[in-house]
């Protein structure tokens, strides 16, 4: 494997795992991030944090889930 190789792979996992591990920090945490306004508890934004954890969740999952598959159908 080349260094181009290797960096298709692990990139994407990496920021996979950075996205969970956000999620699961805010999720933790019972706060999110809301843009002017600062750090929200989840009972003050509600709506927001569930969408965010959600998001960030499905992101990282889905980027996840294509760089193992692209990796195991194209065995770069």
């Amino acid at each position: 494997m080349t260094i181009g190789e290797i960096s298709r792979l692990v990139l994407p996992i990496v920021i996979s795992v950075l996205l969970f591990a956000y999620a699961g920090y805010c999720w933790v945490t019972q706060k999110v991030h809301v843009k002017g306004k600062g750090w929200k508890t989840k009972d003050e934004a509600p709506k927001t944090f569930y969408f965010t954890v959600i998001i960030l969740v499905l992101i990282g999952l889905g980027q996840f889930v294509s760089t193992v598959f692209f990796h195991l159908k194209y065995q770069w």
